[in-house]
C-alpha cells in the first residue's frame, strides 16, 4: 500500500462504506474488499492482501474488522487502524440499537413475527452449511473429524462448556508449539544482499478521537449490569477464532444458559438480525447489550466485543512475519480447528432446537443448507427468502 496513492482518509471512507454495504458476514466482506482494493482500486497487491487476509482469519474476533484495522494501520499507524475498524462497525452498531429499540413492537406484529420465524429457520441451514464448509478446509484427517464430532457432542449435551473446551485446545496447542520449538529462519544465499525493509512510509493521519470514543455513554443503566456485559463479551471477543459465526456457541451459552438475558427465540432473532444487517455477525452483541442495559448496554457490549480483539490485531500487525511463523501460534490454530467446528455443529443443533418448531421450518433449513453448499451466495438472500416463504405459506393456509 503506497502512501502516495492511499491516504488514511480514503481508507476511512472505504471502511465506512462497507459498514453500510457489507452484507453477508465477515468472509463475504473479505471477498468484496479483495475485488475492490486489489482489482478495482489497485491499492494493494494480491499477495499483500492475501497475507493480511490470512492474518485476519487466524486472529480472534471477526476477520473483516481485523483486516480493515490492519489496512488502516499500514497507512496511519495505531490511530489509523482504530479509525478504520470503528468506521466499519459504527453503522451496524447504530442500526442494531434501532432494531433493539423496535424489537418488542415488531415481535407483536403477526406478519413480522412469522417473517422472523422463517429467517431463523433458514439461519439454521446457513450455520450448518458454514460448519460443513469450514470443516472441509480445517479438518485434514479422520482423527480431526472424530475430535470435532466429539467436541460437538460434548457441547450439545452440555457435558463441557465452550470456554473450557477452547482453553483445553489452546493449552494443547501451546504445549505442542513449545515441544516443536521455534522455526528455523531461512538462510540468506551467499553473495545476496539482505532484503531491505519495504514497509511504506505512513500517510496523512486523521486527527481526532476514535469514532467510538466520541459516542457519549449515557449511563442510565446499572453499572453492575454494564460490568457484567464487559465480563461476558471481552473473553468471547479475544478467545474465539473463526469469525462471527464461531462466536455463536459461546454467546448462546453465556447469554441464554448462564445469564438468562434472552430466551432461545430472542437469541435466534439476534443472530438473524446480525446476519441481515451490514457488518459482522458478532454485531448481535449490540442487540443483546441493548436488551440488557439499553443504549449504554449496547455501546458497552459492542466495545467489549470488538475493542480488545482489534487491539490484538494491531499488535500482531506490528510483527506480522514473526506472528505467522510462530510454532506456538500454528499449533494453537491446529488444535482449535476441530474444537471450533464442533462448536459450530453444537450451535446448529441448539439453534435448530429453538427455531424449527413446525415441519415447514425444517424444510426451509434443509433448503438453505443445500443451496449454500452448492452455490456460495450471500446468506442474506437465503434468510430473506426464508422469511418471505414462511410468511407467504402462513397467509395461504
Amino acid at each position: 500500500m503506497s502512501s502516495g496513492k492511499v491516504t488514511l482518509r480514503a481508507v476511512f471512507r472505504i471502511a465506512l462504506f462497507y459498514g453500510f454495504a457489507g452484507f453477508g458476514g465477515g468472509y463475504s466482506v473479505l471477498a468484496q474488499l479483495r475485488r475492490d482494493l486489489v482489482e478495482r482500486r489497485n491499492w494493494v497487491s494480491g499477495e499483500d492482501f492475501l497475507v493480511l487476509a490470512e492474518l485476519s482469519k487466524t486472529l480472534p474476533g471477526t476477520p473483516a474488522t481485523s483486516l480493515l484495522a490492519l489496512l488502516g494501520q499500514r497507512v496511519g499507524g495505531v490511530r489509523g487502524g482504530a479509525l478504520a475498524a470503528g468506521a466499519f462497525l459504527l453503522p451496524s452498531m447504530v442500526l442494531m440499537i434501532v432494531c433493539g429499540a423496535a424489537y418488542s413492537s415488531v415481535r407483536r406484529v403477526a406478519g413480522l413475527s412469522l417473517f422472523f420465524d422463517g429467517m431463523n429457520a433458514a439461519m439454521v441451514g446457513v450455520v450448518g452449511a458454514v460448519t460443513v464448509d469450514l470443516g472441509r478446509a480445517a479438518l485434514r484427517s479422520w482423527r480431526h473429524v472424530a475430535i470435532a464430532l466429539l467436541c460437538g457432542l460434548l457441547l450439545a449435551t452440555r457435558v463441557v462448556s465452550e470456554p473450557i473446551l477452547a482453553a483445553a485446545a489452546v493449552a494443547i496447542g501451546t504445549m505442542r508449539g513449545i515441544l516443536k520449538g521455534p522455526p528455523v529462519a531461512p538462510r540468506q544465499p551467499p553473495g545476496e544482499p539482505e532484503k531491505a525493509n519495504t514497509e511504506p512510509p505512513r500517510s496523512e493521519r486523521l486527527h481526532g478521537p476514535v469514532p467510538f470514543a466520541v459516542i457519549p455513554l449515557v449511563l442510565a443503566g446499572s453499572l453492575v449490569t454494564l460490568a457484567e456485559l464487559v465480563r461476558v463479551f471481552v473473553p468471547i471477543g479475544v478467545m474465539t477464532f473463526g469469525g462471527g459465526l464461531a462466536m455463536i456457541p459461546a454467546i448462546e451459552h453465556t447469554v441464554v444458559v448462564e445469564q438468562r438475558w434472552l430466551d432461545p427465540k430472542a437469541f435466534a432473532d439476534a443472530i438473524a438480525l446480525g446476519q441481515v444487517t451490514p457488518g459482522p455477525v458478532a454485531i448481535c452483541s449490540t442487540f443483546i447489550g441493548y436488551q440488557v442495559g439499553g443504549v449504554a448496554g449496547a455501546i458497552v457490549a459492542t466495545l467489549a466485543m470488538f475493542v480488545p480483539a482489534t487491539a490484538l490485531a494491531l499488535a500482531a500487525g506490528h510483527s506480522l512475519e514473526r506472528f505467522r511463523q510462530s510454532a506456538i501460534v500454528v499449533e494453537i490454530l491446529r488444535s482449535l480447528a476441530p474444537a471450533v467446528i464442533g462448536m459450530l455443529g453444537a450451535a446448529t443443533f441448539s439453534l435448530g432446537r429453538a427455531a424449527l418448531s413446525v415441519h415447514v421450518d425444517a424444510l426451509l433449513a434443509g433448503a438453505a443448507f443445500v443451496i449454500l453448499l452448492r452455490r456460495p451466495i450471500s446468506p442474506l438472500w437465503l434468510l430473506t427468502a426464508g422469511g418471505l416463504i414462511r410468511l407467504a405459506m402462513s397467509m395461504a393456509s
